[in-house]
Parts: C-alpha cells; sequence; structure tokens
C-alpha cells in the first residue's frame, strides 16, 4: 500500500471514530440523564445504552490505533488487542440484544413457540446483557497472555508454527485462542439474522396485507413499513460486514501483505460502528 493512500484510509478511520465518538457519546449521556430524570430505564434504552458505550470503546481503540500505529511496547499493543477484541465482541452481542428485543416485540407470528418467547425476552433482558458481558470478557481474557512479539511469517512469507504463549492453563496456541473468539462471536451472529430476518418477513408479510387493503401503493403507513424493511436490510448487510472485517482482522498474516488487509477491516470496522 503507498504512503499516500495509506494517510487517506487512515484519516478516514480517524474521522468516523471520532464523529461515531461523538454520536455514541451523545446517546449515553442522554439514556443517563433521563435515567436520572425518570428513575426507571426502558428495556429498549437499556439496550441501546451498552450498545453505544460498546461501540463508544470499540471507536476509542480505533481511533487510537490510528493515531498511534507504530507502538513500541509490548504490553500497549497487548492492551490495545484486549480491549478490541471485547469491545467488537461487546458491540456483536449487544446489537444482536436489540435485534432480538425488536423482533418479539414487533414480529406478529401467531406460533405457539414465538408467543412464549415474546413473553419471556423483555423480562430476560437484564440477564441476557449481563450475560454478553461476561462473554465479551471471557472471550478477551486469552489475549493478555499471547506473544506479540512472536512472527507468525519467516523470510518466505510462508506461516511458521502456531504462535504460543503462556498462561496458568498451559501452552495454549494462537489459533487456539483465535478458534475460541471466533466460536463467541458465531453465535450472536446467529441471534442477529434469525431475528432479524423472522422480522424483515413479519413486516414483508404486513405491508402485502395492507397493499391490498388500500387503493394504492402509496399509503403512508405502507410507505413507513416498506422503509423499515429497507433499514433492516441495510443494518443486517452493515452488520454482515463488521462480523467479516473482524474476523480478518484476527486472521493472521505476512507482514507484507497485511496492511492492505488492516486498514480496509478497521475502515469498515469504524463505518459500521458510526452509523
Amino acid at each position: 500500500m503507498s504512503t499516500f493512500i495509506h494517510t487517506i484510509v487512515q484519516v478516514f478511520i480517524m474521522t468516523q471514530g471520532a464523529v461515531g465518538m461523538v454520536a455514541n457519546a451523545f446517546i449515553v449521556a442522554v439514556g443517563y440523564t433521563d435515567w436520572v430524570k425518570r428513575k426507571k430505564l426502558p428495556t429498549c434504552d437499556m439496550i441501546l445504552i451498552c450498545l453505544s458505550t460498546s461501540r463508544l470503546l470499540l471507536q476509542g481503540t480505533i481511533l487510537h490505533s490510528a493515531l498511534f500505529p507504530e507502538i513500541g511496547q509490548w504490553n500497549v499493543l497487548r492492551v490495545h488487542s484486549v480491549l478490541l477484541v471485547l469491545a467488537s465482541t461487546a458491540c456483536l452481542w449487544f446489537a444482536a440484544c436489540l435485534s432480538t428485543f425488536y423482533c418479539v416485540k414487533i414480529a406478529t407470528f401467531t406460533q405457539r413457540c414465538f408467543l412464549i418467547i415474546k413473553l419471556r425476552v423483555p423480562r430476560m433482558v437484564p440477564q441476557l446483557l449481563l450475560g454478553s458481558v461476561l462473554v465479551s470478557l471471557i472471550s478477551s481474557l486469552p489475549f493478555i497472555w499471547v506473544d506479540y512479539s512472536t512472527y507468525l511469517c519467516n523470510s518466505t512469507r510462508s506461516l511458521l508454527r502456531n504462535a504460543t504463549f503462556e498462561s496458568p492453563f498451559g501452552n495454549v496456541s494462537y489459533f487456539k485462542c483465535f478458534f475460541m473468539y471466533l466460536t463467541w462471536t458465531i453465535i450472536p451472529l446467529l441471534f442477529f439474522l434469525v431475528s432479524s430476518t423472522l422480522l424483515i418477513a413479519s413486516l414483508w408479510r404486513h405491508t402485502k396485507e395492507m397493499r391490498h387493503g388500500v387503493m394504492g401503493f402509496k399509503d403512508p403507513r405502507t410507505e413507513a413499513h416498506i422503509t423499515a424493511i429497507k433499514c433492516l436490510i441495510s443494518f443486517l448487510i452493515c452488520y454482515i460486514c463488521t462480523f467479516v472485517a473482524e474476523i480478518l482482522l484476527g486472521i493472521p498474516s505476512c507482514r507484507a501483505r497485511n496492511k492492505w488487509k488492516y486498514n480496509i477491516c478497521m475502515l469498515v470496522v469504524a463505518l459500521s460502528s458510526a452509523m
């Protein structure tokens, strides 16, 4: 990657990171203010505050890596990696919680299983959020012991043996650590895909019923439903792009070939977290 293109990408990452931090900080501030005034926090606002807080941490970590790309101390790099894994995993889980909550509140399926879930999920939101935090912590803790000074490629650009690090549980390879992180992130992806698909299907079915009930296709309520479907599809695409980018960031590659991958993936994550 040329120096000019690298600089442009870094500027975009820093800009998106700064904009996203301001937007999410505003959401957190407004939510906390309403919480203090009302002495009670609605379930949806609770999820949004948690999601915005995790995005704030993620954007701050991305902004720090863009401002200080050459980190000379391994302990600083270690903290940066742990925070990045923690924030990215939390974002995925909180987004899945939000999607599931909207699905059970808005979708109009009449199946018995769905109705049972519809009654139980709103009451379980605090436990789901706490579980999301615990899972994010568990997935990020192994990265504390990763030996970041180990080279993963030799002069011929071929992968060396698995990088290992000392932990209380023995020698664990980087790939085992990454596989555990991958497992903890696939689960919220599945929840997000299922809930979003169900919600889109429910809205689409309701939209078709509304179209049959009116003379034209330009009914304001129909247009509102179509707009909601388009937004959900865009959020779904954004979520999948973020997931793929974060997985690619975790896959080790040779230093001579990883600048394009790193910068593009960080740009995708920064753009997605700012939306």
